[in-house]
């Protein structure tokens, strides 16, 4: 069994984590927000859907 290192990005402030399948989830903190996504692309216009979060950064 192969270890993956899961890789995380940022849209619009949600964190993406690519999970195993690959699917994509699109998260808020510790908590998962809509489905899972067969494609990146798919979980990035999700979280741009939603409300911003970038202005609550830094």
């Amino acid at each position: 069994m192969a270890w993956k290192t899961q890789k995380i990005d940022y849209v619009n402030g949600y964190k993406i984590v690519e999970v195993e399948g690959p699917l994509f989830k699109v998260y808020k903190d510790s908590d998962q927000l809509g489905d899972d996504f067969p494609y990146s692309g798919e979980a990035a216009a999700y979280a741009n859907s939603l409300p911003s979060r970038d202005a609550t950064r830094g």
